[in-house]
């Protein structure tokens, strides 16, 4: 992407350790996002799907995927394009939701004829909610490092989730949200590979 049509980068500390770093960097990244150029932010979902598709046509049977893809919310990258796209191609798509009790997030099946509803958190689902098993996990992430660890939302679904399911888990984040570094704690899992407008990263390649 032009550099000329990029928003300003984020002012936030590039190391995130403690839990007022994280929960600043969470809050100023969310708003930056928020208040995103409406066509970079365009450009930018455009390119960041399209890296998508690259890494899971490289899959050894991409045809048969169970994607556990979300619903974009708090300026997440909007993906629902693509979801449509995937699924026209035969993949299967399903969107998370937040079991009673907590624990590992549940996906139901989507389509592009599904009627949604607004459930906890903002979150749209499908109605109604037919469980499946994904085979990965797209997962969106307010910021990121190199080595592939993930700022969330604080919650620590997604990480629940990887300890219950041995998948392979691609992040989704905005290139201007990258960190230098951040100090995970015992429970945060580190992804496959981040994927950004700009590049897709894995934890041994920054290319």
């Amino acid at each position: 992407m032009n550099d000329t049509t990029r928003n300003s980068r984020p002012r936030i500390p590039r190391t995130i350790g403690d839990d007022d770093e994280r929960r600043h960097a969470r809050n100023t990244l969310i708003a930056w996002r928020r208040s995103m150029d409406a066509q970079f932010r365009r450009a930018a979902d455009a390119a960041i799907a399209a890296r998508l598709e690259a890494w899971l046509a490289a899959r050894p049977t991409p045809e048969r995927e169970v994607l556990g893809v979300y619903w974009p919310v708090r300026g997440e990258p909007d993906l629902r394009e693509a979801m449509a796209g995937w699924y026209r191609a035969g993949r299967t798509i399903g969107l998370p939701r937040v079991p009673q009790g907590g624990g590992a997030l549940e996906f139901g099946r989507w389509t592009p004829a599904a009627t949604m509803r607004i459930a906890a958190f903002g979150i749209a689902l499908p109605e109604p909610f037919d469980v499946l098993s994904p085979t990965l996990l797209v997962v969106p992430c307010v910021a990121f490092d190199s080595r592939g660890y993930r700022l969330g939302y604080g919650g620590g679904y997604y990480d629940r989730t990887l300890s219950a399911r041995a998948l392979p888990a691609i992040g989704v984040a905005y290139d201007a949200c990258e960190l230098d570094r951040f100090v995970p704690g015992d429970h945060d899992h580190p992804m496959t590979a981040i994927v950004t407008e700009r590049r897709t990263i894995t934890p041994a390649s920054r290319a």
